[in-house]
Formats: structure tokens, sequence, C-alpha cells
């Protein structure tokens, strides 16, 4: 078999140096693109779903096919997954990943789903141990991260907690970095993402021992590590930040010390806003279009704060812009799109701003609770809620709701858009809609 592979390259690299130089060069290329899709302004492929919220946690996403109103009919697929969970499902090529919790267990299963028909082609399964989690909260809460060749996936108990990366094709782990152990009121819940060749992980917690941490993506070797106080378990995934000048930062919001953006490349601490996040950051931070960095904190449906950031010019510096009071949630993230910051709460409550003025222009209700995040597609939000309502409201200047598709079954987590198609998670499958 080694021998035939062998041959097989000679005469590949024979037939390569008989072709004119152009057709050389467009071989190439390809080849190039297929090892890594072209790049977003945000440093992640335009066409994959490769972390919680897709592309740089913005939400944004591209179908132009997907409809506004579709029924169980009308499902590419619907198929069901090893157990319960909350986390998001990831995308990549011809591949969903998402995890699972097996109903009376404490193990974490990495499912990979292939996009076609929903067929299961691996499972890996890890046992953590018991954790005294919050009613809200699963041991599959923590989505995944994904590129070109890995699967990231990040576990944390009171016992230890780890990040791994496992390959795409078959699920063998490529490499294990353990973390130690996690304490916290209520259980993990953040997600770790790709930036650049690193993976990039929060782990804060109810201690002084907290810190953000960037790995090598190939070979798991630490880049760089910020430590920090914490006092109160911050499980928002991060973003990143591209100022006019100077280098990416990743943007952590924490109740311990505020708004933070550390270099994305060095992990030094660039600035800080201490004290701008009053209660516990559970909703993800998000860039609009002008630049703003809104963050988001809060404690049940009352207390709600929406934190606006305006960064410096140099991107040396920023300073609170503005804040929005009640209107906002705390769990669902915000999104923002065409010069609006679109919130959505718990309750169901969906307000739209002027992103750089706070200048409310509406505010409606989608009749359920979510613990989701919408995403945008086609300039309409879609957002499920936890009794298992797809809801889809207009992303225009006045409320709108399209529709409510009912799925069956609840969710908690949050959709996500590739190759034209839509992939929703509820509690114990998985849905493919779109063409």
């Amino acid at each position: 078999m080694r021998a035939a592979a062998i041959n097989a390259s000679v005469v590949a690299r024979k037939a390569l140096r008989t072709l004119p130089p152009l057709t050389l060069a467009a071989l190439f290329l390809l080849s190039a693109c297929h090892r890594q899709a072209p790049l977003s302004h945000a440093g992640e492929p335009t066409a994959e779903w490769t972390r919680f919220r897709g592309p740089n946690g913005s939400g944004l996403g591209k179908a132009p096919n997907l409809p506004a109103q579709f029924s169980a009919s009308d499902f590419n697929w619907r198929m069901e997954l090893p157990g319960a969970g909350y986390s998001s499902p990831v995308v990549w090529a011809d591949r969903i990943f998402v995890t699972a919790n097996p109903k009376g267990t404490t193990q974490r299963v990495v499912v990979c789903v292939r996009v076609q028909d929903g067929r299961t082609l691996w499972t890996k399964t890890y046992d953590s141990g018991p954790d005294d989690l919050n009613e809200d909260n699963s041991y599959a809460a923590s989505s995944l991260a994904v590129d070109a060749g890995r699967v990231y996936f990040h576990w944390a108990s009171p016992k230890d907690s780890a990040l791994v990366a496992l390959d795409q094709q078959d699920g063998h782990e490529l490499w294990h970095v353990p973390l130690g152990p996690f304490v916290s009121e209520d259980g993990p819940g953040t997600s770790p993402i790709v930036f650049e060749d690193m993976v990039i992980l929060n782990f804060d917690q109810d201690r002084p021992t907290s810190f953000l941490l960037a790995l090598d993506a190939r070979t798991g070797r630490q880049r760089w590590r910020w430590n920090h106080e914490g006092e109160n378990n911050t499980p928002a995934t991060p973003c990143v930040f591209f100022p006019k000048q100077g280098a990416p930062q990743v943007i952590l919001p924490t109740r311990t010390l505020g708004l933070n953006a550390v270099d994305a490349h060095s992990g030094r601490l660039v600035w800080q806003i201490p004290g701008l996040m009053k209660e516990r950051c559970v909703a993800s931070p998000t860039v609009t279009d002008d630049g703003l960095i809104v963050a988001q904190c809060g404690e049940g449906t009352e207390a709600s704060f929406v934190e606006v950031a305006r960064p410096a010019a140099d991107g040396k510096s920023a300073a609170k812009a503005y804040e929005v009071l009640r209107v906002g949630g705390h769990v669902p993230t915000p999104i923002a799109i065409n010069g609006r910051l679109f919130l959505w709460k718990e309750n169901g409550f969906v307000t739209c701003l002027r992103a750089e003025s706070n200048e409310q222009l509406w505010s409606g209700r989608a009749p359920g609770s979510f613990y989701g995040s919408p995403i945008c597609v086609n300039d309409r939000l879609y957002n499920m809620s936890t009794r298992g309502d797809l809801f889809v409201v207009a992303a225009a200047g006045q409320f709108q709701q399209i529709a409510r598709i009912p799925l069956g079954e609840g969710s908690y987590a949050t959709p996500a858009i590739s190759g034209g198609r839509m992939y929703l998670r509820t509690f114990t499958h998985l849905i493919s809609v779109g063409k």
C-alpha cells in the first residue's frame, strides 16, 4: 500500500512538470484554498461556522435560499444525538460537530455528523466526574471550535479540566492539555475559539487562579497565558477586535475586572475598563460595524446591563460610550448589523437601537423564553425558544414577527449557518434546513 502511494506521488510530480506555468499556478492556488478557506476581516473562514455564533461570534451567516418559513416536512434531515445538551453546532465543509450528555451519566460526547444526510461519522467520549451544576446547565453546554483539520473540545469540573484537539477525520486525540480543577457555583459554559494558528480559551472561575489561554493549534504548546483575578465565573466566550492600528485584541468581560482587551499575539493586557460589568457575564461580547464593543451582564430578567465601549483610534485605550438598562438580557448575545444593535431578552422582548447613538427604534416581543442567541441571515433574525419554537423576526426598521416554527423539542442552543443551510440543535436532536 505504501509503495503504491509513493509510485502515485512520483507519477503526479512528473505530470505537474509537463503542465503550462499558468495551469500549474492555478493548481497550487486551488490546493492552498482547500487547505485554508479564505479569511474574513475577522480572521475566520467566510464559509465556515468555526465557533459559537459563527465568524468571530458575530452571528452573521450567508444562506441566500434559506426560507423565512418552513415546517418539519421541509427538513433535509433530523437525527437523534446520543444524549441531551445545550451546546451549539459548529461546521467545517461536510461535517458538523456538537456535544451531548447521555442520560444518567457525567459523560461528554463529541459527535461528528455528515452534512449530507445526518449520519454519525464518529464519536469521542470523556467522563469528567460529577459536578454540582446549575439546573439550567449541562455537561454538554460548551460548544466546540473547529478549523481545517482539528476539532477543539473543552471540559471543566471540580476534579479536573482540559482542552483537547481531535482529528476531524476520525476523532482520535492529537493533543491534550490539562488545566486543573475548575470551581464555579453554576458549572462551566465557555467555549474555545480559533484565531489564526491559535486556540484561545477563557478559564474564569470562582477563585483567584483564573486565566485567558492561547495554545498552538497544531501542537497544543502554550503561546501565552494572561493570569488574572477571578471571584465569579464568567462563561462568556471571547471575540477578537481589530483596531485600526496595532495588533488584534481578544475581548473578555469579567465581573471581577470589567471589560478587558488582551493583545492576541502576545497575551499582554492592552486596556481595561474596571467596574464596567456589574453582574455575571454570560453573553459573549460582540463588535459593531462602527467598531464599538458590546458586552452584557446581569442576573435574572430584571438586573441586566448592556455596556458599550468605544476604543480609541490607536487601539491603546477605550472608554464607556453608553449603557442600556433592563432592555437587554444577560444570556442571549446581542447582534449588530447595518448600524443597528438588536437586543434579545430572555423573556422574548426584542429591541432595536442605533448602535452609534443608543437611540431606540423599536421594541417588540417574541412570545417565548430564550437562552439561545439570535443569528442573522437575509435580514432576518432567527432564535430558538426554550420550548422549541424557532422565531423569525425582521432585522429592519420596525418590529415584525415573520414566523414561529415548531421544532418538536426545546432548545438552549444557537443555530449555525454553513453551505447555504441552517443547523438547529434541540435538546436531543440535530436538524438540517435549506438547500
